[in-house]
């Protein structure tokens, strides 16, 4: 088939055929079709449209072959990540371009390095993925240089001596910001916990050192701030809070620079000091 050939379709619009046909993920077709949000008028018309087509047996005609974008992110991260997908697949749909998001499983850097060495088999132009440090990571983004293909980190880079592409915020930039929040927020002296994912994400790294500098510059009445790593998980982060509090009785905030806000928004509760203790965080994860 040429790149200018009518594109031939089943008879039966089952998802992966109208999300084939469209140039969507099957995720933003179930959207569509089950009228639900988060979709944009562009992209949802093209389902339609695809959809109809299937069922009449036609072709949506000649056009040329989609631009194909391979997009890794981390499985179970909440809503934000949700929507960043079907905004990456919308936008996708409007240039001709075929964005297929994965979501893996959080914190597994071997299954993540063996889903971008497997792109080179796949027919992609580009690779974008939320990175995580770690050798084998970086061996793989080096294989998919060899072979030409662009990779591209979204919300977290990574430290690599040739250069990557990154799309998010100035993560330095938003930890001062959270350390600037807490020192005006908080009423007394006391420590307050860092909570982190890890060591894996850069973005994590990033955000603890902005919040340590601007708090060690201008809120001595922060006497420390103590890490505490809850895996970037929910009940991990619960643990984790119900356990500092047990051991400490001068925590006034936390900040916790990844997901599962709702650990900690549990724990505070439990212990009932969410009145008390000034609670910072970042993104809709939870």
């Amino acid at each position: 088939m040429t790149d200018s050939d009518d594109i031939r379709v089943p008879k039966k619009a089952t998802i992966s055929a109208i999300a084939k046909l469209a140039g969507v993920g099957t995720a933003t077709v179930d959207r569509v079709l089950n009228n639900r949000a988060h979709v944009g008028e562009s992209t949802r018309q093209r389902v339609i449209q695809a959809k109809r087509a299937i069922e009449a047996g036609t072709s949506l005609g000649s056009r040329p072959r989609p631009w194909r974008l391979k997009v890794f992110l981390p499985g179970e991260a909440g809503p934000s990540t949700d929507l960043l997908a079907e905004c990456l697949q919308d936008y996708g749909a409007r240039g001709n371009a075929s964005v297929e998001c994965v979501f893996t499983k959080k914190l597994e850097p071997a299954l993540l390095a063996r889903k971008l060495h497997a792109c080179a088999g796949q027919g992609v132009d580009a690779v974008a993925f939320q990175a995580l440090e770690d050798p084998r990571v970086h061996g793989a983004v080096e294989g998919l240089a060899k072979l030409n293909i662009p990779t591209l980190t979204i919300m977290s880079g990574l430290e690599h001596p040739a250069p990557i592409g990154f799309i998010g915020i100035n993560n330095r930039a938003a930890g001062r910001t959270a350390g600037y929040l807490m020192g005006r927020l908080t009423r007394q002296a006391g420590s307050v916990l860092v909570v982190t994912g890890g060591e894996l994400y850069r973005v994590h790294e990033d955000r603890e050192i902005g919040f340590r500098a601007c708090l060690r510059q201008d809120f001595s009445h922060i006497r420390e701030a103590i890490a505490l790593n809850g895996h970037d998980d929910s009940e991990g982060n619960y643990q984790g809070v119900q356990q500092a509090f047990s051991q400490r009785d001068d925590i006034v905030g936390i900040y916790n620079v990844g997901g599962g806000h709702q650990g900690v928004v549990r724990a505070l509760r439990d212990l009932g000091v969410a009145n008390e203790v000034v609670f910072i965080g970042h993104n809709l994860t939870s």
